[in-house]
């Protein structure tokens, strides 16, 4: 197997909540990994993967809900037609994260 594509996306979050980003892809083997780049405020800010969208041997898409931030995994590898990248912040703080996606073939 080998890396046909590489995306990096970016992106911050400030206030209470989630915030996330949604990328829509053709289906393929990816591998995501989500790393926590920078916070202001104290307290608890994390990153890693919300949810996917898994494209079956059916060509049907099963979504994947990867629960509460406390469980989101830091990377995953399936075969992902979306992915949805997230940030969770408390009030008063703000975070960076930076969310690499590599297709495989």
């Amino acid at each position: 197997m080998a890396v046909t594509q590489i995306q990096i996306h970016a992106f911050s979050g400030v206030g209470n909540g989630y915030h996330t980003r949604t990328v829509n892809m053709p289906p393929s083997r990816v591998m995501v990994q989500a790393s926590l780049r920078g916070t202001t405020g104290g307290g608890t800010q994390f990153a890693g993967l919300k949810g996917f969208r898994r494209r079956l041997p059916s060509g049907a898409d099963e979504d994947v809900n990867l629960g509460e931030w406390p469980s989101w995994p830091s990377s995953a590898f399936d075969n992902m037609s979306s992915v949805t990248l997230a940030l969770a912040c408390g009030a008063d703080q703000s975070a960076w994260g930076t969310f690499r996606i590599e297709h495989w073939s």
